[in-house]
């Protein structure tokens, strides 16, 4: 699970006070500070939970229902302590038990219901469209879920209802559940039920599969949360005993990388492209000691084997992607059920990082035909990383390389515009890749060129990199010149901190690439693979 960034809120009057009653738990669980709702809001989708500390006239706002707003995917942590010495205590309490969110004594828990970390529509917001409804606002979460993808149960209990009618329920076909506690939960807009009434369920376990039946727009999971008496109690605002799920809910744990296990950046080459590997190519990979190799279709399942014999240690990573030139349009579940086979072939022989497309911000790549922008492509790849994580549960998936370079018209959208339209789905994924190419020594040195990954790690610091792509594409260079700047290239990231692995472009190409191919289509070696061969490292 990725580490939890944390941000606190903290009232702008007897500001010092504050910050000095926060200091303990800020370094203790490595948390930031902020008076600004606004300035805060700009990190919204770097942060998992967000800490506000609250009580009557500390905002000029409801602020507790500005957070729901502006950050949807963040649990939402509300402190009332009415003075710095109030909250001193109560953080201090936290820090004694490690007790990061004060929820150690909260016995009821959600269970993340879906695969996506991805909340759509929080709790409460949206008041101007449920008034017609006789609800002051959304009366649940919804959560990301693409077409029959699975649906968890949130907590242990027994079900009490499947209704099956479709669309003659706002909630469509859905799942009611009774818990422990006085709870109820209940899972609209499904596909198809998978539980019966009367069914003892555990937490996490599948109860149905995702679709938008009823009153919906789109295939997602929405989750209400009741608690019996709740409205009676004064403690909701929302009929039916409708209560606000998102304090009890944990998010799904998912085995991650948390740092790259060799403990140094691989020299790695990009492999053979345009057609299948040859022997030749075997040869090339083994006179330049290459320590990591990345595949990109047509895949050779049994070729992992034939480098495995090189180097056992032999780190490979696998590219997925599909044509979009000339327009064509490929959605994600059909772009998971076109890859599935060959992951499987792959996957079976061990292999388990997989880059998600290639370069979705050039016209070849999608750009202006399957996606207009970093916003489409980030719900297209966040649907298809869903999928995949449920197909292959264990393999880390990487979000892809993009083009460098500044806009093209038609052609090339800005690597950093599109980027910032992205960063969702950057944090979903389990690494990011990175492509770094220059011309010349300037670009070389340059953090549009053979630095970009500096840049890229300075925006993303606690993810994991691939350079999946460098190069000097120069027409005017020499293989030698080249070379030297590739094994000068290696050693710069060999030590540099989440630094996977740096595929150099390219080993051969059954068609163009003549000015970067590592050997020649005559089957005769560059420069290149000799010089790095011979690095001292």
């Amino acid at each position: 699970m990725p580490e939890m960034r944390q941000m606190i809120l903290i009232p702008q009057d007897r500001y010092w006070q504050w910050v000095q009653a926060v200091r303990d738990y800020a370094v203790h669980f490595g948390a930031t500070i902020s008076p600004d709702p606004e300035n805060a809001g700009r990190a919204a989708n770097r942060l998992v939970a967000v800490t506000v500390i609250d009580f009557p006239a500390a905002w000029p706002r409801d602020i507790v229902l500005w957070c729901r707003e502006n950050y949807p995917e963040a649990q939402l942590d509300v402190i009332d302590a009415s003075s710095p010495a109030v909250l001193r205590d109560i953080l201090a309490e936290r820090i004694a038990n490690e007790d990061r969110l004060g929820r150690r004594g909260t016995a009821f828990r959600l269970l993340w219901p879906t695969d996506y970390d991805v909340i759509t529509q929080p709790f409460g917001v949206n008041a101007a469209y449920y008034r017609r409804f006789g609800l002051p606002g959304h009366e649940g979460v919804d959560f990301r879920a693409p077409h029959r993808t699975p649906i968890y149960a949130a907590a242990p209990g027994h079900v009490y209802l499947v209704y099956e009618g479709g669309q003659y329920h706002a909630y469509g076909i859905h799942i009611r559940i009774r818990h422990a506690g006085g709870y109820k939960t209940i899972y609209g807009h499904l596909a198809e039920a998978l539980v019966e009434v009367g069914d003892q369920v555990e937490a996490g376990q599948v109860i149905g599969r995702a679709n938008s039946t009823g009153n919906s727009t789109g295939s997602h999971l929405h989750l209400t949360l009741k608690k019996e008496g709740a409205t009676a109690a004064g403690e909701t605002h929302f009929p039916y005993d409708i209560i606000d799920p998102t304090p009890y809910l944990q998010r799904r744990e998912r085995p991650r990388e948390p740092l790259w296990h060799p403990g140094r950046c691989l020299v790695g080459v990009h492999g053979r492209v345009g057609g299948l590997f040859e022997e030749a190519d075997l040869e090339t990979a083994q006179r330049a000691r290459v320590e990591a190799v990345k595949l990109a279709p047509p895949f050779e399942p049994e070729l992992v084997g034939r480098l495995r014999e090189l180097d056992p240690t032999m780190f490979i990573l696998a590219r997925l992607s599909t044509d979009l030139v000339d327009g064509h349009v490929v959605p994600a579940d059909v772009f998971v059920d076109q890859q599935t086979e060959s992951i499987q072939a792959l996957y079976e022989r061990g292999v388990r990082y997989y880059e998600i497309h290639h370069e979705p911000n050039l016209s070849s790549g999608g750009f202006g035909a399957s996606w207009h922008n970093g916003d489409d492509f980030e719900l297209w790849f966040l649907d298809a990383i869903g999928l995949l994580r449920t197909r292959f549960p264990d393999a880390r998936y990487g979000f892809p390389g993009c083009a460098p370079g500044a806009e093209i018209h038609g052609k090339r959208e800005d690597m950093w515009r599109f980027l910032s339209r992205c960063e969702t789905a950057v944090e979903v994924a389990d690494w990011i890749g990175v492509h770094c190419y220059w011309e010349d020594e300037e670009g070389f040195r340059s953090p549009d060129g053979g630095l970009a990954y500096a840049e890229y790690r300075r925006r993303w610091p606690h993810k994991l990199f691939f350079a999946t792509e460098f190069g000097n594409v120069s027409l005017e260079s020499d293989s030698a010149t080249k070379g030297s700047q590739y094994v000068e290239y290696y050693r710069d990231l060999r030590n540099q901190a989440n630094l996977g692995a740096a595929f150099c472009f390219v080993l051969s190409a059954a068609t163009g690439y003549g000015h970067e191919v590592w050997r020649r289509e005559d089957g005769q070696m560059t420069a290149i693979p000799s010089l790095v061969g011979d690095r001292q490292f």
